[in-house]
């Protein structure tokens, strides 16, 4: 009697048609959010500048635009709608480097859980999903002094939950998380099961921060440092030497002072025409110096 060989494929198919089709839960959760990328009139730039206007306050607030009598034309895109300048990238999702991918089966026990940042998509050990890129865009792909808006919101939570319903056993190779590089930024916005895409129909993610700017391409590449606007802080104006405090400013406004002490620190403060406060409310402060611009900055 001869001893029966073993047959990998006729034991791969009698697992297959033993198993009982089941609905497998896929989630994505961990830091992310959503990126744009876009391209604006160089005019723009120019206006928001020279007009010390607030880009943050702008990319949220639907009424900035009425209220700083801001023309049309010089409109980057609808105060309050930030996410829509993005004729170059837009994706919504969780980081690649910042998320966690779960698999549950339908009875709730999780088949599969791995930390994002730890997958690199061809272990030959330890199977692993695959990621696609599919796109990648950055600054400096623009040609040198365009004008590109970037702009996201950080996000906590859970990015991507969905369903597929499996007649054989759930193979993690076959999985593939499609992604968008964003100015360095990978953030999935894609999930598919051998081949099919599936549909995200949930999530819940709660705002951390966001930030907006506009940036010029290749200016990095030319002086180490983007040449960037958001808001008038980004300004380098030239700067009057510094004061002692026996010397009052002969304008209302805001001023960089030192207080006193050995380790002066050195930030704004205003000057109401008689003492000296914190920007941000009326409570008094004590200087030990202060400097203001030299020149105004409205001839800038």
């Amino acid at each position: 009697m001869t001893e029966e060989t073993s047959n990998p494929e006729h034991e791969k198919l009698m697992e297959v048609l033993k198993f009982t089709p089941r609905t497998y839960k896929i989630s994505l959760w961990g830091y992310g959010g959503e990126k744009v990328m876009g391209t604006v009139d160089q005019e723009i730039y120019d206006y928001f500048k020279q007009r010390r206007l607030d880009l943050n306050d702008y990319a949220w607030d639907s009424d900035y635009a009425d209220e700083n009598n801001i023309p049309e034309e010089m409109q980057p895109f609808p105060a309050g709608s930030w996410y829509e300048c993005d004729n170059l990238a837009h994706a919504h999702g969780v980081n690649r480097d910042a998320g966690t991918l779960q698999i549950e089966d339908e009875t709730g026990e999780t088949v599969y859980e791995r930390q994002l940042d730890g997958l690199t998509g061809f272990s030959e050990e330890d199977p692993e999903p695959e990621f696609d890129c599919n796109d990648e865009v950055w600054i400096d792909q623009e040609d040198a002094g365009t004008v590109v808006f970037l702009g996201d919101s950080n996000e906590k939570g859970t990015f991507f939950e969905g369903e597929i319903e499996l007649t054989q056993p759930f193979d993690i190779t076959k999985l593939t998380l499609g992604y968008d590089e964003i100015d360095g930024e990978p953030i999935i916005n894609s999930v598919l099961y051998d081949g099919e895409e599936i549909d995200n129909w949930g999530g819940s993610t709660d705002g951390k921060s966001s930030s907006f700017g506009f940036y010029i391409a290749g200016s990095k590449n030319a002086t180490g440092k983007w040449e960037k606007y958001s808001e008038m802080d980004d300004i380098d104006y030239p700067m009057t030497e510094w004061f002692p405090n026996k010397i009052k400013p002969v304008r209302v406004g805001n001023y960089m002072i030192k207080e006193p002490g050995k380790n002066a620190w050195e930030h704004q403060a205003r000057w109401t025409g008689e003492k000296w406060t914190n920007v941000y409310n009326d409570e008094e402060v004590k200087i030990k110096a202060w400097q203001g611009l030299a020149v105004d900055p409205d001839t800038i």
